[in-house]
């Protein structure tokens, strides 16, 4: 619909006459004045029930439209001398070639889905790649991009004019708040250093583009791929960011697959076994005692790496006053943070917890 007022912005540049396109129902779509739009034409049903192609009233021409068999579209000028008809059928070509253009572009983008979610024969990917001038060949990467329901077209439109030259991306809407954005990642394949550096500034593109314009996004990163063929790989990755990210690290804007670290593996392991796992680190739920200030000291403890000078420093506790709280956690649960095998068990537990949590959370909404 924007590409058709897109159409009648162009005509009103090169035609005098005022003009527009309506559907069978006789609502004016877009036109050259504005104000027409969202109008019904009075004489609609009368051009309807005409045989012809071209119909007249004391001061509009009309021109039917067909796409393929069907009747699509009514265009009319406001103008009946002898250069009306041609100039209808200019915009009615003009119209054709437009339609035509974004229909291969939505079998494109339903191919490129249908690729992403693994719905294609892997053998006959190549073939239909061709037809929509795909090379296979190319590395690519895989970014999930996720917004609000309410922001997701702008989104859409904002990555659409980031990545407009399609040799260096592609971008398609998945749903209503989700946006896959497919880059050429042979840049990434030249040095190992080079891809860690592409792969953190392709992220940090897309996501300020979003935010420069007011959209609020969580960007999940897949793995690099060696070719269009493997892109459900990286898609699929991509997805398993954006989940893990959620579940441990709500806050981060950007994830990346090979960067989750321990969540990846925690996030595969099977919900019994996670069960069993924390009972046995944290007999009798020993977690749930620890008050929030003693949480708090711990999740500082960690953030400086078991540093206990830094940690009474970022806190603003006395050293002693740390001591004790250790003390405080070591009592409840039999571990002492200050050893190493300890605080790894005890951080690892915790995130085992987060998970069972979030699985057991009836009211969260999910990451399909």
């Amino acid at each position: 619909m924007e590409e058709i007022k897109k159409c009648m912005r162009q005509v009103k540049t090169i035609i005098p006459s005022g003009c527009g396109v309506m559907d069978t129902t006789g609502k004016i779509l877009a036109a050259t004045d504005e104000a027409n739009e969202d109008q019904t034409d009075p004489s609609f049903r009368a051009v309807m029930s005409s045989d012809n192609l071209f119909a007249s009233t004391a001061d509009r021409t009309y021109l039917k439209v067909f796409i393929g068999e069907q009747l699509k579209y009514i265009i009319y000028i406001e103008n009946t001398d002898q250069d009306a008809k041609i100039n209808l059928q200019l915009i009615a070509e003009w119209l054709k070639t437009l339609v035509k253009e974004k229909g291969t572009d939505a079998e494109k983008a339903i191919f490129i889905r249908n690729v992403l979610l693994d719905n294609e024969i892997r053998n006959e990917i190549p073939m239909i790649a061709r037809s929509y001038k795909i090379d296979c060949k190319d590395p690519r990467l895989v970014l999930v991009v996720r917004t609000t329901s309410d922001q997701s077209a702008e989104a859409f439109e904002i990555l659409q004019n980031l990545y407009s030259d399609s040799e260096i991306a592609t971008v398609i809407s998945m749903d209503d708040t989700t946006a896959i954005v497919i880059v050429d990642a042979s840049e990434a394949l030249r040095d190992e250093e080079g891809a860690d550096t592409f792969i953190d500034e392709t992220g940090a593109s897309i996501l300020a583009g979003l935010n420069s314009e007011g959209c609020n996004a969580k960007v999940a990163v897949g793995s690099v791929v060696g070719s269009f063929m493997d892109i459900s790989k990286s898609y699929s990755d991509a997805m398993t960011a954006l989940k893990v990210s959620k579940i441990f690290d709500g806050d981060a804007d950007i994830s990346r697959y090979d960067k989750l670290g321990l969540g990846r593996l925690i996030y595969q392991l099977p919900k019994p076994l996670c069960e069993m796992f924390i009972r046995e680190v944290f007999p009798n739920d020993a977690f749930r005692s620890l008050d929030e200030e003693t949480r708090t000291t711990i999740d500082t403890f960690f953030a400086n790496d078991l540093n206990g000078s830094e940690t009474s420093r970022e806190l603003f506790v006395h050293r002693n006053t740390l001591v004790y709280r250790l003390e405080k956690v070591k009592t409840k649960t039999g571990l002492d943070l200050r050893k190493f095998d300890d605080a790894v068990l005890f951080k690892m537990a915790t995130m085992v917890r987060t998970y069972v949590d979030y699985l057991n959370d009836t009211n969260d909404n999910k990451i399909r």
